[in-house]
């Protein structure tokens, strides 16, 4: 099959769309489909260092998501759309490459299928306009735009219901993104230890990847780190990522008197993240705007167990405790349960088992392997 992607977001941008985009379109090859992906370009002279199957658009910041791009919906790349032979259009977000694949799919008569990757209903802070009137839009238009749609997908059951809640209509599957199961967890991580000032012989380490914004709930996990900082004195934190609220979280970790026990790496690059991840004992995670919680599944593809609140997508990943905890809203709760796997080695030799079997479970080729099925499905 000849797939096109569109996305209002795409590398060298670091998010969970674009891991899953990319994902994808990588076991879709080995499995011998084309993949054309459709995207932002975000830097001057991109085009020319992009591999032929990526065509860009001009674009500009989202002025209240920065991860996605507002796009000119023309490019000379369009000229070459009709002899790509396109089978699938697959969008990964509903803006303006989202609108633009629409009137793609609608010209040449192809198939068009969603995934709703994100939320957009737990954003809302980041928008000057009383809420009541955004929640009725953003319903609106994640009903109208899925309802464009052969087909929609879903990263977790959480999500199938909160878009029949909106009143979508069209049929919807539920495949989350599957995680590449190699032996990363064997990878070298002396340059990283080297580089972050980490030492496994004298201190345990949690670890967490998030978007440093309020939706994605850091500050309680500094509340959670100071509290176990009291029975754990030589505990330290990584902290993977950035974004709106790094000063604020600063702040609060310099009162509480543990910036020096956090390691904030910034947003680094993927062959970072895994010697990092191997470097820690639990991952922490306490984001209750999830869809899926792609970055709990490569955690626990690094053979570390989590503890996360117990949330939408969230709750499928760690589904009855298969590889950490859920965990209220609680800090008492929380910090119970990282300290119970911190303290306990049996108890972390089998939540670290059961972390890596639950991710071989939910493997990039198996997941790819129904996507699959529902082209294949939605062709017939």
């Amino acid at each position: 099959m000849n797939i096109a992607f569109f996305t209002d977001t795409y590398l060298p941008q670091i998010n969970g769309v674009v891991t899953s985009i990319e994902i994808f379109r990588q076991t879709l090859e080995e499995k011998g489909h084309n993949v054309y992906i459709f995207c932002p370009q975000t830097e001057m002279g991109q085009k020319k260092a992009d591999p032929a199957y990526v065509f860009r658009f001009k674009s500009a910041k989202l002025f209240f998501q920065p991860e996605y791009r507002l796009s000119w919906p023309y490019s000379r790349a369009l000229n070459k759309f009709k002899e790509l032979n396109i089978d699938i259009i697959h969008t990964h977000t509903p803006f303006t490459m989202g609108m633009l694949a629409v009137f793609l799919a609608e010209k040449y008569k192809k198939p068009m299928v969603h995934t709703y990757h994100t939320l957009f209903m737990e954003y809302l802070h980041y928008l000057p306009i009383p809420t009541d009137y955004t929640k009725n839009f953003v319903t609106w238009g994640s009903k109208s735009f899925c309802n464009r749609n052969h087909l929609v997908i879903v990263p977790s059951k959480a999500i199938k219901n909160e878009l029949l809640d909106y009143n979508v209509l069209a049929p919807i599957d539920i495949i989350p993104t599957g995680i590449n199961i190699t032996d990363y967890h064997k990878t070298q991580t002396a340059d990283i230890e080297e580089q972050y000032g980490i030492d496994t012989t004298k201190h345990d380490y949690l670890i967490t990847i998030a978007r440093m914004g309020k939706e994605k709930n850091i500050m309680f996990l500094i509340d959670a780190f100071n509290k176990l900082k009291e029975s754990n004195p030589n505990l330290k934190f990584i902290m993977i990522g950035d974004g709106p609220q790094r000063e604020e979280i600063e702040k609060k970790a310099e009162e509480y008197g543990i910036l020096k026990d956090i390691i904030m790496t910034g947003y680094v690059t993927r062959d970072k993240i895994f010697p990092l991840l191997k470097l820690a004992k639990v991952f922490i995670f306490a984001s209750k705007t999830e869809t899926q919680g792609l970055v709990i599944l490569e955690a626990m593809s690094m053979k570390i167990p989590c503890v996360a609140i117990a949330s939408m997508g969230v709750n499928d990943v760690l589904e009855d405790d298969n590889g950490g905890f859920l965990s209220p809203d609680d800090i008492e709760e929380y910090t119970n349960k990282v300290t119970m796997i911190l303290n306990d080695k049996e108890l972390h030799a089998k939540k670290t088992e059961e972390a890596y079997q639950r991710a071989t479970h939910l493997s990039a080729n198996k997941m790819t392997k129904k996507l699959i099925e529902s082209y294949e499905q939605l062709l017939k």
